[in-house]
């Protein structure tokens, strides 16, 4: 039901497809009752006769506008046919902006074939809410004069500012995204030269007056007039002057040159245009578009060094930007750019070319090891930098690979690596986005070499396996003789800390133990009471034991200053790699069985597979005790190990069974289903359709697959009880919603006393397959789900930090709130990657919201706020809010 009050929708003709809001149309039926009857009546306003004007509908009879939106040319056809307005000889009907109107009710997605005899007999959409801005509102005129055209500003009349004439006024047209098809158009309906469409050129001749009339305009080339062209209603355009589109039909052939290099094929690139040496933008340029100047002036345009790279700051006008070429263009000017003499950047952009240079080279410093460091590659003789934007798992992996360093055991923000300080020197590589097959780094995708957008703060450094050792470099087991054994350690900002022993369970400490190679975990033991002097990290990690590394678990630390009895985690692992795996699961203690022969994987059959069965294999993987047993079909591929096991259930291996080999090994398929089991140990339960894992809508895992519980008498204590499971606190309310959920399977009636561990141990009335129709699931909301806001200011992306948690929200302090924190919320709200930390209001004595939490502060491995180390939850009085400015409003 969320948003149902601010968002109303009813489509006309596909009414069927609404259902799935399911019940939830019962408590819309008044509102949506009150406009079933459509459009009642149709007007223009604001034109200076009745066949012109802004489109308004009367509907429940209430007048609004209609949004602009996949509106065309035939429905305004049958808006002029409803107002009576035919057609004159020689005058177009077309579509025009005439103002903004007001309302609340939008008309959007209005579909006509252009034979309907009223707006109403066409498929529409009716929507209420700030769906469409009013600036979009559609206008019409159904009778207008014929457009003109002209050039204006340039040195005859085939070149020059393109100016249009319409509705009587003289006005302009948006030059963003304007291309030589459009001035091919406009140059051919002036009767210009286009004999030689290589000197038909878009190019900027100033600010023009008056309207805007056309933007969006995209013209495929053989359009009679440029008002043919694909483009947005007339007046409705946001453009500046200062964008305004012009047209040389007829100029002089361009020159182009490399300077400042050791020779003619190496320099910063300059055009002549106009018989002006000019620079081009540095926006988009890439080692194609230097393929094709190096093609262009006769250079080695084969060597595989060619590379688009900076050579200093040029001077004089920025001709070119936006330069996209393919490679295989014979020249520059028949690449895909923006027009003339029309720059989106300055000189400090200046794009450079070299042809054939030296090898680059890469290499990482200041780590332990030379696998592991801030990452440097050598360009042009010098060694230099690599920003960290847009850096992530993928490109670390390239690089690792290129350094014949093994696997990554970093996540995407670690792999940023500010532990290793800032370089100096060049910033050589920015904005790299690898795909992960790339051989080399600089083989990514990546702006031109040598442009600094973002300092030495954010040079990228990786971490990667080390494969002398094989040991993850972050996370690591001390205080015991054997490797694998002892209390878990963590390394952040370069120092290593105990981990609390606060929520840590066997599921975590089996993804520490194959993070580490040494197998699964087979206990926790109870480790000493730390020292004082020992650094705690008060991390939680929920894992589900599928994991490969403790990274990728969901991980939680705000409020959470304090490691109850200074208590440290710590696990025995097997340390040796295990013959027996379940998969398919959702957990490394529930799924397929598989047993491991002569380095393969196969599986396991079974006509009779029971639950004794299912104890020796939970037994064997440390995962507790069997409570399920089941059979399932298994892939179509795979070979099959034993078709038969018959085990008492008190074996400690599986291969102690009774066991049958099918009579080919090499079999895909047989009779019986693939062994399935469910240990204790599994996770039996999730919450899904929700922000925050401690939230949403209820999930059981039953044979092999998840199924929904009924909310047929959900309760807070039922809830609770899925809390504890899920170490999410209390449950702060239980609640139910309608689904349509054919052909899944349903927990009924359930009935917990509120002392169970599990949900599955609580009574309940039967699993049951629902065949059709709808039904109550249970949702529900823990004390442990953690949501963030910004409130008080202009939009959401400004205002005072408020935290959502313990069912309530509140305040946060302003103490200690550093850039960093400020950015990963500010990305965390979707509010851009920055912003600003400002003093908020000082707290009333009155204040009725909790302080939540004070001293916040992200580290820089840090996903999310949930995930940052905070002072404890507490309700003290703050002194001062803390209040955020993103840099991106919404």
């Amino acid at each position: 039901m969320l948003g149902v009050s601010q968002h109303i929708i009813r489509t006309r003709n596909i009414m069927e497809g609404s259902r799935r809001l399911g019940a939830a149309i019962l408590l819309l039926g008044a509102v949506i009752g009150a406009i079933s009857d459509g459009i009642e009546e149709v007007r223009l306003m604001g034109g200076s006769g009745p066949c012109e004007g802004r489109v308004e509908v009367n509907i429940g009879g209430e007048w609004s506008t209609i949004c602009e939106d996949d509106w065309d040319e035939k429905n305004t056809e049958v808006v002029c046919r409803q107002m009576g307005c035919l057609r004159k000889p020689g005058h177009d009907a077309r579509v025009s902006s005439f103002g903004a109107g007001t309302g609340t009710a939008w008309l959007t997605s209005v579909t006509c074939n252009g034979q309907e005899e009223t707006l109403n007999h066409c498929k529409y959409t009716i929507e209420s809410g700030d769906i469409c801005h009013h600036k979009k509102d559609i206008g019409v005129i159904c009778a207008g004069e014929v457009e003109e055209i002209r050039l204006a500003g340039g040195d005859n009349e085939c070149e020059g500012r393109v100016e249009v004439k319409h509705r009587g006024q003289w006005g302009t047209m948006c030059g963003l995204d304007w291309y030589t098809s459009n001035a091919i158009v406009v140059c051919r309906q002036l009767g210009c030269n286009i004999t030689n469409d290589l000197q038909v050129k878009a190019a900027s001749f100033g600010a023009g007056k008056g309207k805007v009339w056309l933007s969006h305009v995209k013209c495929v080339g053989d359009e009679v007039a440029v008002w043919d062209c694909q483009h947005r209603m007339w007046g409705s355009s946001t453009c500046k002057h200062r964008d305004d589109a012009g047209v040389i039909c007829s100029g002089g052939p361009q020159e182009l040159r490399l300077v400042g290099g050791a020779s003619a094929c190496e320099g910063r690139l300059e055009v002549r245009h106009q018989e002006e040496w000019g620079t081009v933008c540095g926006d988009y340029w890439s080692d194609k578009d230097a393929a094709v100047v190096c093609r262009q002036l006769g250079c080695d345009a084969s060597s595989a060094e060619i590379k688009a790279t900076s050579f200093a700051s040029g001077a004089g006008k920025v001709w070119f930007s936006n330069v996209v070429c393919t490679g295989e263009e014979p020249n520059l000017w028949k690449c895909q750019h923006q027009m003339w003499g029309h720059p989106f950047c300055d000189h400090e952009q200046d794009v450079g070319v070299t042809c054939a240079g030296e090898p680059e080279e890469v290499k990482l410093v200041d780590g332990k090891n030379e696998c592991e460091g801030r990452l440097m590659v050598r360009h042009r003789g010098q060694w230099g930098t690599v920003c960290g934007y847009y850096w992530g798992v993928t490109e670390a992996t390239v690089v690792c690979n290129q350094l014949g360093c093994g696997g990554l055991h970093e996540d995407d923000i670690q792999a940023k690596a500010v532990n290793f300080g800032a370089g100096t020197g060049k910033i050589w590589l920015s904005h790299v986005r690898c795909f992960g097959d790339e051989s080399a780094i600089w083989q990514c995708k990546h702006p031109m070499w040598g442009i600094d957008r973002c300092g030495h703060k954010n040079d990228v450094g990786v971490i990667c396996d080390d494969r002398r050792t094989g040991l993850s470099s972050d996370f690591r087991l001390t205080n015991n003789s054997q490797r694998c054994s002892g209390r878990v350690e963590m390394m952040v900002a370069g120092k290593w800390g105990t981990l609390c022993r606060s929520l840590w369970d066997l599921r975590a400490a089996n993804v520490l133990c194959r993070q580490l190679q040494c197998g699964s975990a087979v206990s926790l033991p109870d480790e000493v009471h730390l020292g004082k002097s020992d650094l705690i990290w008060t991390d939680e990690f929920r894992c589900k034991g599928t994991e490969s590394h403790l990274r990728e678990c969901t991980n939680t630390a705000l409020g959470k200053s304090m490691c109850p009895d200074q208590a440290a985690a710590s696990v025995i692992c097997s340390g040796n790699i295990e013959s027996l795996r379940l998969v398919d699961g959702t957990s490394h203690c529930d799924g397929r069985v598989e047993v491991l022969q002569n380095d393969t994987w196969r599986r396991v059959t079974d006509h009779q597979w029971d639950i004794k069965d299912a104890q020796v294999v939970c037994t064997q993987l440390h995962c507790g005790e069997a409570i399920d047993s089941f059979t399932l079909e298994g892939p179509a591929h795979g070979m099959i190990q034993w078709d038969s096991v018959i085990c008492q259930g008190s074996e400690s291996d599986i291969k102690d069974c009774l066991k049958t080999q099918p009579k080919s090994p090499d079999a895909n398929t047989d009779i019986g289903g693939d062994a399935g089991v469910i240990c204790s140990e599994s996770r039996s339960v999730q919450l899904v359709d929700s922000p925050g894992h401690c939230a949403g809508t209820v999930q059981v895992y039953h044979r092999g697959q998840w199924s929904m519980v009924s909310g047929h008498s959900w309760t807070t204590t039922d809830a609770d009880v899925v809390c504890k499971e899920l170490k999410c606190g209390c449950a702060i309310n239980a609640t139910s919603v309608v689904k349509n959920r054919a052909g899944n399977v349903w927990l009924k009636d359930v009935r917990c006393a509120g002392h169970e561990s599990k949900l599955q141990e609580c009574p309940s009335n039967s699993w049951r397959q629902v065949e059709s129709g709808e039904m109550e699931v249970a949702r529900l909301v823990c004390s442990e789900f953690i949501d963030v806001r910004l409130v008080g200011g202009d939009n959401r992306c400004g205002g005072q930090l408020e935290i959502y948690y313990n069912g309530s929200w509140g305040w946060v302090c302003n103490n200690v709130m550093t850039t960093h924190t400020v950015a990963l919320i500010c990305t965390q709200l979707g509010c851009g990657s920055d912003g600003i930390f400002k003093e908020g209001a000082v707290t009333p004595d009155d204040e009725d919201s909790p302080s939540w939490l004070e001293f916040i502060k992200c580290r820089h491995h840090d996903r999310f706020l949930r995930e940052c180390p905070s002072t404890a939850w507490g309700k003290k009085k703050c002194d001062t809010k803390a209040q955020i400015q993103c840099t991106l409003s919404a």
